[in-house]
């Protein structure tokens, strides 16, 4: 994965969790919603003083948008299990719904 689509997650990540939308998030750094939504999507990245805004938006340091180990390792597991399914017969991914679904009772 790229410096630009980890950047974008995390902000979407940090965004996300503060419960903005992109709309708002947008109005308060004083840009396009397109343009966030490239930055979030990894089309784009940032200039500095848009990453500070989005820090002081969002009350984070900016130092929050880098630390993506935790989405590197998710994606890795996405990768995983899709890998997995991919070979799975049909008996093999009845058995993981229903984990699945046990997992969420």
């Amino acid at each position: 994965m790229d410096l630009k689509k980890e950047f974008g997650l995390r902000l979407k990540e940090i965004r996300q969790s503060k419960k903005i939308t992109q709309e708002n998030l947008s109005e308060i750094v004083e840009i396009d919603p397109k343009h966030l939504s490239h930055i979030e999507t990894g089309k784009s990245f940032p200039k500095a003083d848009l990453i500070e805004k989005f820090a002081k938006a969002l009350s984070v340091d900016y130092t929050a948008f880098f630390k993506t180990e935790h989405i590197k390792n998710k994606q890795l597991i996405i990768s995983e299990i899709n890998k997995f399914l991919c070979m799975a017969d049909t008996k093999q991914l009845q058995k993981i719904y229903k984990i699945i679904l046990a997992c969420f009772e």
